[in-house]
């Protein structure tokens, strides 16, 4: 910030100062890093494709027309929504959260786009309430780190796949905060990809794929994600 000081005469031989303030702006371009800027909420979902990759995440699923498939973390729908279109009818997607405002706002968004083939599931920190042994794919997005029952999860989610069903976890991480503790990273909202893995393993998936980076969201988020895909033996 730069400030100046004008002295004006004015008629009457009063003299007035004037103080300027100029600040310096960023570049249109440079738009400044927000960690905690919500990306979830339906009105930023445009903008989200710009750089999400979904399509690739998906894809990752090996899913067709009838599949099942859980979005575990799945706020306002972003990828409930896509995965619906991908199964159809009669295809099925369990939609999880903890918070039920966000279930509602999905709800809303799904009658809004005539989506019939949802069903949405009020989950527990440690179990995501899903069908056993139905589901031929689970996609947790930039949700894993909030679960402090991991071990929980995924076991949850190993019974609810079906053999060979396939689970895709993608989530941030800092460059900056790579080498920190899992619980110093979580503390910011993130982890980094070889803590996930090793959960993995030790519940009995096997990894079939691993990338990163996956996405670079640095100018949105300040920050990167990775993705893993694992299979259930």
């Amino acid at each position: 910030m730069r400030m100046t000081i004008k002295i004006v005469w004015l008629p009457s031989g009063c003299v007035a100062i004037l103080l300027q303030v100029c600040m310096t702006l960023c570049p249109l371009g440079a738009q400044a890093q927000d960690p905690w800027k919500n990306i979830y909420r339906e009105s930023a979902w445009k903008d989200r494709d710009t750089w999400q990759r979904a399509p690739e995440l998906i894809k990752q699923l090996h899913l067709k027309s009838g599949s099942a498939v859980a979005d575990i973390g799945c706020n306002e729908g972003y990828m409930t929504v896509k995965l619906s279109e991908v199964v159809k009818s009669p295809g099925r997607v369990y939609a999880v959260d903890i918070d039920a405002p966000k279930l509602e706002a999905l709800k809303k968004h799904l009658s809004k786009r005539d989506i019939t083939n949802v069903t949405t599931v009020k989950g527990d920190f440690d179990d995501p309430k899903l069908p056993t042994g139905e589901l031929d794919g689970v996609i947790i997005l930039d949700t894993y780190h909030e679960m402090d029952n991991h071990d929980k999860i995924l076991l949850h989610v190993k019974d609810a796949l079906k053999k060979n069903g396939r689970l895709v976890i993608c989530e941030p991480i800092a460059a900056t905060r790579r080498g920190l503790s899992r619980s110093e990273q979580e503390a910011r909202h993130e982890i980094a990809m070889k803590f996930v893995e090793e959960d993995l393993t030790k519940a009995g998936f096997s990894i079939e794929h691993r990338q990163d980076p996956f996405v670079d969201r640095t100018e949105v988020k300040g920050d990167v994600m990775w993705m893993l895909v694992a299979k259930k033996q």
